[in-house]
């Protein structure tokens, strides 16, 4: 969607952001230009409220020191962890963490200010359309933020796992379908990433099992079951979510994935293609139920794929009858350190 088409959609739909929302900008070297970007970004969030549901924005952080406005942030809960830049691919530039406010779950958008600076350009430059595509995109995990909070209460910051297992669960769960959802709704709002995202999805795709693989034959030496669980999960779960970008943008542009050369080419007789599949199935059922889940059983499915994704990257999780849980990693030649081979 262009900018111009989303005015022309603002003339039709009520703004839905906050009255009070609050825009901080936060080390800049001139208040004029901290000023203009600082209105540009509140026109924006004016218009793309518009098509986005945004009533449960908190504010907006626009800082060049990324990193330590996500530190700074009040999550409004104590022992609460502060985020971090995303690193697991690429370098994060942007997030909408929960916060609590008053007792409720809200969202805070923080941004980048570098990569914001885009906004000030003429609207035809490419740098103007990937900054405003970062901010619907964040926008777009307001909503998601939302409606999960309005169909789930006490969830959000304060859900309570019975197991490390299930945290891990939830967190792949809860990244598959915020990226799911966020890119699929911001897909056609300034910038294409369409090949970005495809680009990282293939690339992820040729080196997921072989660097898993890796990470099991340093636990053959260190023995510590806590950290190769969230080792697995987390690498598994960075495939599954990079794969939920893909899927849902393409999804926005209703492109099938078989129609990408590049994505039907990785995917044939890789191990990954029936769980692809199964993702985009699950992914798909939440979104055409979008808003009117009454339980999580529809999220419990991509929990359900990663972790046969890990079982079958050679890591079996079981619940015992007394509570615990256990991991079974079996000696194959691919996860053996190569000092222990003959």
């Amino acid at each position: 969607m262009t900018d111009d088409s989303i005015t022309e959609v603002s003339t039709a739909r009520p703004a839905t952001v906050p009255e009070n929302f609050v825009i901080s900008l936060r080390g800049f070297d001139a208040e004029e230009r901290a000023r203009a970007l600082g209105a540009e970004i509140s026109s924006w969030i004016h218009d793309l409220s518009r098509i986005i549901d945004l009533r449960g924005l908190d504010g907006i952080t626009i800082d060049f020191d990324y990193k330590g406005a996500l530190r700074d942030l009040d999550r409004g809960r104590e022992n609460l962890a502060a985020s971090t830049p995303t690193d697991d691919v690429g370098v994060g530039i942007a997030m909408t963490p929960s916060v609590i406010r008053e007792g409720k779950v809200k969202s805070h958008i923080v941004l980048d200010a570098f990569y914001m600076l885009g906004l000030l350009e003429d609207n035809a430059n490419q740098a103007f359309e990937w900054s405003l595509h970062t901010l619907a995109h964040e926008c777009a995990h307001v909503e998601l933020t939302s409606r999960f909070d309005a169909a789930f209460p006490n969830v959000i910051l304060q859900r309570a796992n019975k197991d490390v297992h299930e945290a891990f669960r939830w967190q792949v769960i809860l990244a598959c379908w915020d990226e799911y959802g966020a890119t699929r709704i911001a897909s056609r709002i300034g910038y294409d990433p369409t090949t970005g995202y495809e680009d990282t999805f293939v690339s992820l795709l040729e080196t997921a099992r072989s660097e898993a693989n890796d990470l099991i034959k340093l636990y053959r030496e260190h023995g510590n079951v806590s950290r190769i669980m969230a080792e697995l999960y987390n690498k598994y779960g960075t495939l599954l979510k990079y794969s939920c970008y893909h899927l849902g943008n393409l999804a926005g542009f209703n492109v099938a994935p078989d129609e990408r050369e590049k994505t039907r080419a990785a995917l044939k007789g890789h191990w990954f293609a029936p769980y692809f599949i199964r993702l985009e199935s699950a992914c798909k059922t939440i979104w055409d139920n979008f808003g009117n889940w009454t339980d999580q059983a529809l999220f419990e499915v991509i929990g359900d794929i990663v972790d046969d994704v890990v079982r079958e990257g050679g890591a079996v999780v079981t619940h015992r009858a007394d509570g615990t849980i256990h991991i079974n990693i079996p000696y194959t030649i691919e996860t053996m350190p190569a000092s222990w081979r003959p």
